[in-house]
């Protein structure tokens, strides 16, 4: 019977629970979602991945520059973040003249066929294409400082939209 007097005066009454304002809680609740947006805005430059894909989808820059057999036309392609890269496929590249001549070429490329263009040139240090363009293939050789208009197309060869750039140029 002692043993349960004892068991009866440990358990008391109905706690009184705290009750807090909202006030509080918005004090408390802000800083502490601030501090959790922090860390995930440093976290998730650690535990970054690599969803962006280095595909073609535009040519940068194409220029028309003076070469030793004529001229050359030199491209540069790049991905969605405007970084240069590379193509795998079919490559169509055409010059006309204000008065019809016309040059052109299609050629298959690979990835193992851009470069980094050399000093010199209008688009120097950039990773990018060149093609000569023979003065033996006009049926008249091109006016220098003649107007220009370069039209390159790219269809990817892994099934990606192609696409496609003019541009004014003047030959040199």
């Amino acid at each position: 019977m002692v043993a349960a007097a004892v068991a009866r005066t440990r358990t008391s009454g109905p706690s009184k629970k705290a009750n807090r304002p909202v006030g509080a809680w918005v004090l408390i609740g802000v800083p502490v979602l601030l501090g959790l947006l922090a860390l995930w805005q440093v976290g998730s430059t650690v535990f970054k991945t690599e969803i962006i894909t280095r595909n073609a989808v535009a040519v940068s820059r194409v220029s028309l520059e003076a070469d030793p057999i004529g001229a050359r036309v030199d491209m540069v392609l790049v991905d969605r973040t405007g970084a240069d890269t590379t193509v795998s496929g079919d490559l169509t590249i055409k010059v006309r003249e204000p008065d019809g001549a016309v040059w052109q070429t299609t050629r298959t490329v690979s990835a193992g066929d851009f470069a980094t263009l050399p000093t010199g040139r209008l688009l120097s240090g950039r990773m990018g294409y060149s093609v000569p363009v023979p003065v033996g293939d006009w049926a008249r050789a091109p006016r220098r400082g003649g107007a220009a208009t370069v039209t390159v197309t790219v269809v990817p060869a892994d099934g990606s939209a192609p696409f496609t750039t003019v541009a004014d140029e003047r030959f040199p």
